[in-house]
C-alpha cells in the first residue's frame, strides 16, 4: 500500500508534508487519508481487496482528490463508490454519503464518487475530485453494488 500511495502522490503532484510550498512561497496544508476495503456481507460472494487515498489540500481555494484500486469484482462493470459520513464499523456501514452541503442534491457536484470501471479480470480504478476541501466527516468509502446500490459491498476506512 505504502508503494501505491507513493505513486498516487507523484500523480496528482502533492507532496508528502503537512505544509507544502508553492512557487510563490505559499504554505498548503495538505492531508493524506488512506485505507484497505473490507468485504461487507452484501459482497461475501467476491474476493475483495484493494485500497483508496484521500488529499485534502486547502491549495486554489481547497480541493479533494480520492483515487481508489481494487480487485475481486465482476468484471467489465461500473461500481457506484462514494465517500461516506460514517467509519465502517457505524451502522449501516458508512453511514450516509459525504455532502459538501449537508441535505443539498445527491450528486457527483456535492457529494465524491469515485466510480470504478472493472475491466476484464474483475479490477479497477475509480478517481473523483472535488471542488472543496472535505471536512474531517468524509470518513469512509462504500462500494454498491451496481444492480442494488442498497446492497454495500465493500467499505474503507481512511484513517
Amino acid at each position: 500500500m505504502k508503494t501505491f500511495i507513493t505513486a498516487l502522490v507523484a500523480v496528482v503532484g502533492l507532496t508528502v508534508t503537512s505544509t507544502p510550498v508553492d512557487a510563490g512561497g505559499r504554505h498548503h496544508r495538505v492531508e493524506i487519508t488512506s485505507g484497505h476495503f473490507q468485504t461487507l456481507p452484501g459482497g461475501d460472494a467476491y474476493d475483495i481487496r484493494g485500497g483508496a487515498v484521500m488529499f485534502r489540500s486547502d491549495r486554489h481555494g481547497g480541493f479533494t482528490t480520492v483515487i481508489v484500486h481494487i480487485r475481486g469484482l465482476e468484471p467489465n462493470l461500473s461500481y457506484p463508490t462514494h465517500v461516506h459520513n460514517q467509519p465502517c464499523s457505524f451502522d449501516p456501514p458508512g453511514g450516509s454519503h459525504y455532502q459538501n452541503v449537508i441535505g443539498g442534491p445527491a450528486d457527483a457536484v456535492n457529494e465524491i464518487w469515485p466510480t470504478i470501471s472493472t475491466g476484464q479480470r474483475g479490477g479497477g480504478f475509480g478517481f473523483a475530485t472535488h471542488a472543496d476541501r472535505a471536512r474531517n466527516d468524509a470518513m469512509s468509502i462504500v462500494v454498491h453494488n451496481p444492480a442494488d446500490t442498497k446492497i454495500r459491498l465493500a467499505c474503507l476506512d481512511l484513517t
